[in-house]
């Protein structure tokens, strides 16, 4: 029996590599404008309350109109500002764009927890470097343990 290859879940001992454009395929718009509409269809509220909340945090209008235009991969000329992403995120309860980004330019995201079992781990690998570092150097100065 052949084997084949699972595309679909993440190795998290693969280490991350930005992904390098070749020439004329680094226009995103459809993408996000994808990422825009299932960031929107995940959401927990209506497009309406979501342009509502998004116009009460910015301070300006921000309709369901421009929600359906952002969202439409046949509309790449109206692709979300950068400056709306963190809105719609919040609003939306989303990372979709930060994750999609990240993955982009070869990273990983964590949130909450995560990110500090993540910081507490880089920490730990720092302590055992130095505790080692520290016991080579007193066999060096000939006080071994």
């Amino acid at each position: 029996m052949r084997r084949v290859k699972d595309t679909q879940t993440l190795d998290i001992f693969e280490v991350p590599v930005p992904i390098v454009p070749t020439p004329g395929s680094g226009n995103y718009a459809a993408q996000v404008s994808e990422l825009v509409g299932a960031t929107l269809k995940d959401c927990p509220i209506d497009r309406y309350e979501v342009a509502a909340q998004m116009s009460r945090l910015s301070g300006d209008d921000v309709s369901k109109h421009m929600l359906d235009a952002w969202s439409s991969p046949a509309r790449t000329e109206h692709n979300i500002p950068l400056y709306r992403v963190p809105l719609i995120e919040e609003v939306c309860q989303s990372h979709a764009f930060t994750d999609w980004l990240v993955h982009l330019r070869g990273g990983r995201v964590a949130y909450g927890r995560e990110a500090l079992a993540a910081e507490y781990g880089r920490r730990q690998q720092m302590m055992d470097k130095l505790k080692s570092d520290m016991r080579e150097l007193k066999k060096l100065m000939g006080e071994e343990e």
